[in-house]
């Protein structure tokens, strides 16, 4: 609305900003941002302040420990060296029944501050003589939890010539030590309190550091968004050459490679099978010229009477027509477990075979008829159309063939070669059309034998084959299969 100001654009000191909205001309603007999140900093600076307080915290937790056992340890040997003496003492007292000596005893233990309370019992009267106020159960250690001395009395056995004639039972005063431990805890409260302080305070003051690259990249960002270019026509420069820059260069030019990396195999596998593209991108390091015998089959589908149909068609409607066959062929190629090995003009060719398949004679069969049954399919719509039908013819055969790199180091292809593969190109000149033929000894091998109908179409010299081949049509799948 005229008059009103422009909003000041937000920054990454209160929060992290991110898409809000999608903009309505299809370009990002300054205000496409919106605050979220918390910004790093003040995630950097929550991380530390909880991993210092679980840290304080543990060591408090062992040094109060360690502080409690020193206590009771130094309330045990004090309890020692009071009563020891004590209790050789009384041993005649309570043999002599002299309980006044006895108590007399005692009180000078509580008078000289040494004892809270004391008691000494007789094995067969109990009680004879005490001294002192037992403290309360809960006076012991009151306002020093949790570095309270225990409030079980020490007991020290008295004997006459190891023979027990009874026991002192003393509750040793630990205010002196009970002081000490409450200062010592004040103190270590104080250092704990200023270490977390000036941990914050670190943390604060690192955590603006590595996050003002940030904001300056960010900054750098909406500014290129609002103004791509400065006044003299110069792209804007996006942050200056620090960690985070390259960190961001790296990062973007890591996103442009993987999406180019992605494109090239995508390419790839358009022009050669999934599984050799596959095995191409993971020994890229081995890519050289030459290549493996193998077993398999191959297959070739060429269009009767190309050179005539060619003549009436202009290049665009060949080229439409041929793709309009391809796909389909491929696809059905592919999904019989087939490999498209190349398009040469009108004709395609298959292998079968090299990724293992051992039965690759009665796949291959399968796939000519199955290709025939696709085409027909194909010439019934177009004969819809009003458009000319299109008829292929299939050629099979299966032997040994080297399989690898063919070309130069430049530029190569892999493909099939063989005597396997000329004489399955050669069949395919005498196939009639919409029909698939093969060789006599193909379809006595036992992974067919049996599996089709199949019918003789005689003996054919083929073209650069030195004896005469008896070839066979293969109709369609036995009923018994």
């Amino acid at each position: 609305m005229a008059g009103m100001a422009e909003p000041t654009p937000p920054t990454l000191r209160g929060f992290c900003f991110v898409k809000s909205r999608k903009p309505s001309n299809g370009r990002l603007s300054a205000g496409d941002f919106t605050p979220r999140y918390l910004p790093i900093a003040w995630k950097i600076v929550a991380v530390v302040a909880v991993l210092t307080l679980l840290g304080i915290g543990t060591l408090s937790v062992v040094v109060l420990n360690q502080v409690t056992n020193v206590l009771n340890n130094q309330v045990r040997a004090q309890a020692e060296l009071t009563l020891a003496p004590v209790a050789r003492t009384s041993a005649e007292l309570m043999l002599a029944e002299d309980y006044l000596t006895l108590e007399t005893l005692l009180n000078s233990l509580v008078e000289d501050g040494r004892v809270e309370s004391v008691t000494a019992y007789a094995i067969d009267r109990g009680v004879i003589a005490s001294a002192g106020t037992p403290p309360s159960p809960g006076g012991i250690g009151e306002g020093v939890w949790p570095l309270a001395a225990s409030a079980e009395p020490y007991q020290r056995e008295v004997r006459f010539q190891d023979v027990q004639v009874g026991y002192i039972e003393a509750h040793i005063d630990t205010t002196p030590m009970q002081e000490l431990i409450r200062n010592t805890i004040n103190a270590g409260i104080a250092t704990a309190v200023g270490v977390f302080l000036l941990s914050l305070i670190l943390a604060i003051d690192i955590s603006k550091r590595l996050v003002r690259p940030l904001e300056r990249l960010a900054h750098a960002m909406r500014e290129r968004i609002r103004r791509p270019v400065d006044e003299h026509g110069r792209p804007l420069p996006m942050v200056h050459e620090d960690e985070i820059a390259q960190l961001t260069a790296a990062f973007n030019n890591m996103a442009q490679d993987l999406l180019r990396k992605d494109q090239v195999e995508s390419a790839l596998r358009r022009y050669v099978s999934d599984a050799i593209a596959q095995d191409i991108l993971e020994n890229l390091d081995r890519i050289e010229l030459g290549g493996r015998a193998v077993e398999g089959s191959v297959l070739f589908a060429d269009i009767k009477g190309y050179t005539s149909l060619s003549e009436r068609c202009t290049p665009e409607e060949l080229g439409r027509m041929l793709n309009e066959f391809f796909g389909p062929m491929a696809e059905c190629i592919a999904r019989h477990g087939g490999t498209v090995d190349k398009y040469m003009g009108d004709c395609t060719m298959a292998v079968f075979g090299l990724g293992g398949d051992d039965n690759h004679r009665q796949t291959a069969a399968r796939t000519g008829l199955a290709l025939l049954e696709t085409v027909a399919a194909i010439n019934a719509e177009r004969q819809g159309r009003g458009e000319e039908r299109v008829e292929f013819r299939i050629g099979l055969n299966a032997g040994e063939m080297l399989a690898g790199n063919m070309g130069a180091q430049d530029r190569m292809q892999f493909t099939v070669v063989g005597d396997t593969v000329n004489v399955a190109a050669r069949l395919v000149t005498v196939a009639p059309s919409a029909g698939m033929v093969t060789t006599n000894c193909f379809m006595e091998h036992e992974q067919v034998k049996g599996h089709f109908e199949t019918e003789h179409w005689g003996i054919h010299e083929l073209h650069g084959v030195s004896e005469p081949v008896e070839v066979v049509r293969v109709l369609a799948v036995a009923d018994a299969d």
